[in-house]
């Protein structure tokens, strides 16, 4: 079968780059030992959540249809339509949570966080199956779905991007947000054809049962093997404080240089405004964040809908085909992330986020205009070169907001929360270009492609903001 040779090469590909024991026997110091124990914790946790996360995701389709299917045809076609304003939605209680996550994390740390965005998911995936009752049923599976955006992949990101903040030196950290964002391609891609396969041999509600119990299981085992990371709450302060408190009996010899040593040990002064205020306001944040806020364009929830629709429409494809097609663009993303830390060693930074944006825009640029099935394949070639330039420009926004006196949860909040602002806007506006395209004054002067040809001018635009961040960056 083909798909079996997919996920078996996208298997081995993943252990070839994953070499945990190996990486462990090679890192010499205490801190790169810690940096390969955390990671080899981290990326298999991610990789089975998110290919959890992904059968759901399907599963609720499906269950969804099946559970509307007894009241008739137009209750089968409302509950669908729901789905998509749960997404909206869910995508508007995550933008107006993300800071309230970032304080929670800088005060509580980074681990509760994290296993409780496991809890949630575990809980609504059981009630979707133990509520029989359809119109009850129809709308826990709304709500399910709103809260996966509020509890689910995206704060789970977010907060596993926080803690690579903490453990990784920053010189190594775009390599590791590489490696996280492929483990979630992987997941991906494990998780679409497990769940096309299981729904079709025992039905999405068996399917739902089994992704509810993959969290609770993560959190059994993460809340015994995952190390708090959080600078003033993890072991090494914790083991830091008995030494700090017996320096404070030293002679008083060295009270003349303690001052010096205090201020130059001292932290970054705390910003007086909001995280959202301070970051906004400078310069190279604002361009960094235009910058990332661009990417959520890119991504397949919110481009899937108009994506299905044009393959329909200009190529005649099914269900099959664009499942494929939707595989083939997760394996490309997988396989760009574990390029993109070679790239960057070879390259530099700089240059391989420009090659990342204009072969994103020569992607997209084929997409739209693509009449064949062989362009449609063609256009999953320039997308591997153009799945690595996001973690090198969210080490810098980090970098940048702990010099200005931010932690780097807060950080992290506001670049959820303006990716969450992104996801909303970002359906609505593919959804016009498309339905211009096809019916109305609009029809044959707007092309077909419109939200692909779109978002290959949002990633020229990228760089431009790239180009301008460091401009600012190097004038400062």
């Amino acid at each position: 079968k083909l798909w079996r040779h997919d996920l078996r090469r996208a298997l081995l590909l993943a252990f070839q780059q994953f070499p945990y024991k190996s990486a462990m026997a090679e890192a010499k110091t205490e801190d790169e030992q810690e940096t390969r124990r955390f990671m080899s914790i981290l990326q298999p946790a991610m990789v089975t959540i998110l290919a959890a996360g992904t059968a759901t995701l399907q599963a609720r389709q499906l269950l969804i249809a099946q559970t509307a299917q007894p009241l008739g045809k137009e209750a089968v076609t409302a509950a669908t339509a729901g789905l998509a304003t749960a997404f909206s939605v869910g995508s508007f209680v995550e933008f107006l949570l993300s800071p309230t996550y970032g304080k929670i994390s800088e005060t509580f740390g980074r681990k509760p966080l994290f296993l409780s965005f496991l809890i949630g998911p575990a809980l609504m995936r059981a009630i979707c199956v133990l509520v029989k009752n359809p119109w009850l049923r129809i709308r826990i599976l709304w709500l399910d779905f709103a809260l996966a955006r509020v509890i689910g992949v995206q704060p789970t990101m977010a907060a596993a991007g926080t803690m690579i903040s903490d453990v990784v030196p920053t010189a190594a950290q775009p390599g590791a947000r590489a490696q996280l964002n492929a483990a979630q391609a992987l997941g991906q891609i494990i998780g679409n054809y497990f769940s096309g396969w299981w729904n079709a041999q025992a039905g999405p509600q068996s399917t739902y049962v089994l992704t509810a119990m993959v969290p609770a299981a993560c959190f059994a085992v993460l809340s015994q093997t995952l190390t708090e990371t959080h600078p003033e709450l993890g072991s090494k302060a914790k083991a830091a404080k008995p030494i700090a408190d017996g320096a404070s009996n030293a002679p008083a010899a060295s009270s003349a240089s303690a001052p010096a040593a205090k201020a130059a040990a001292a932290p970054p002064a705390k910003a007086k405004g909001g995280a959202f205020r301070t970051l906004l306001f400078d310069p190279e944040c604002a361009l960094l964040a235009l910058t990332i806020g661009g990417y959520e364009f890119m991504q397949w929830p919110p481009i899937s809908t108009v994506s299905l629709m044009l393959m329909k429409e200009r190529l005649g494809w099914g269900p099959l085909q664009a499942g494929r097609f939707s595989s083939g663009i997760s394996s490309t993303v997988f396989v760009g992330s574990m390029l993109a830390t070679r790239l960057i060693k070879q390259l530099g930074s700089t240059t391989q986020v420009s090659l990342a944006h204009i072969s994103t825009s020569i992607a997209y640029l084929v997409w739209g205009t693509a009449s064949t099935g062989q362009q449609m394949v063609l256009s999953l070639l320039p997308m591997i070169l153009g799945a690595g330039a996001k973690p090198p420009l969210e080490t810098r926004f980090v970098a940048r907001a702990a010099s200005l006196g931010l932690g780097k949860a807060e950080a992290a909040s506001v670049l959820q929360a303006l990716g969450a602002a992104a996801r909303i806007i970002a359906p609505q506006i593919f959804i016009r270009l498309y339905l211009s395209a096809t019916s109305g004054s609009g029809k044959g002067r707007i092309p077909l492609g419109s939200p692909m040809l779109m978002v290959a001018v949002v990633a020229l635009l990228q760089e431009v903001f790239h180009r301008m961040s460091l401009s600012v960056k190097e004038a400062a």
